[in-house]
């Protein structure tokens, strides 16, 4: 073999072994990372079964849950569709439609990429679960809970204590899937961050308000209460 060969073959061998440290680098830093987001997760779970040291609160905690569940809100956008009579609340109503749709869109995407599995010690006894849901991040509910957050505060009300009510229902909730044992606090930080972007999104494709009547003026005659 030619001394050019070798030198060739020793740069290859270094370039294999650079790969090779920083891939393994880049995994010892997620391993911290998600090592120490299951002991908090752990710590904060004080709610997480009935013996756990807030246990007691776990049926406060399940009211929560329901509070942001998908399908009542879904439920509710159209029961409320149905019944109501001025342009500028089908407007909202539309895209508040439009945004909840999203949010479980994105959220089955990105639970089906991580497939990452609920703490050890949550209690599957959670309200009208899907197959997505033995997933666990990110948390629906946190990114529900601030995109709703969001929607309320820039379109629905401008009253004060309506803000600081909507505000402290949006981070209770978040906060009740980490002391409840349903998720992680990473994901429900990142479920969360989540949620600002879907509002973002929606944000940007807000339907005005005559292509909102025009949409649901066809079935109105039919279905409107």
């Amino acid at each position: 073999m030619s001394l050019k060969h070798r030198k060739s073959n020793i740069k290859d061998e270094n370039n294999v072994n650079n790969e090779s440290s920083d891939v393994k680098e880049n995994n010892n830093v997620l391993d911290v990372i998600f090592a120490f987001d299951e002991r908090l997760t752990r710590a904060c779970s004080v709610c997480a079964q009935a013996d756990s040291p807030l246990g007691y609160l776990r049926p406060l905690m399940k009211i929560l849950e329901i509070s942001c569940h998908g399908i009542p809100w879904l439920l509710g956008n159209l029961a409320l569709l149905l019944s109501v009579h001025r342009t500028e609340h089908i407007e909202i109503l539309v895209n508040l439609l439009t945004a909840l749709i999203l949010d479980l869109i994105i959220i089955a995407i990105v639970k089906l990429l991580f497939r990452r599995q609920r703490p050890v010690h949550n209690q599957m006894d959670m309200f009208a679960t899907v197959s997505i849901d033995n997933y666990s991040f990110p948390s629906g509910h946190a990114s529900r809970a601030a995109m709703l957050v969001c929607f309320f505060l820039f379109h629905v009300t401008d009253n004060a204590y309506h803000r600081i009510l909507v505000i402290l229902w949006s981070l209770v909730v978040s906060s009740s899937r980490v002391f409840l044992g349903r998720h992680h606090v990473l994901d429900v930080t990142c479920g969360f961050a989540l949620g600002i972007i879907e509002y973002l999104l929606v944000y940007n494709i807000w339907i005005p308000q005559n292509k909102c009547v025009d949409l649901l003026d066809p079935y109105m005659q039919y279905f409107h209460l």
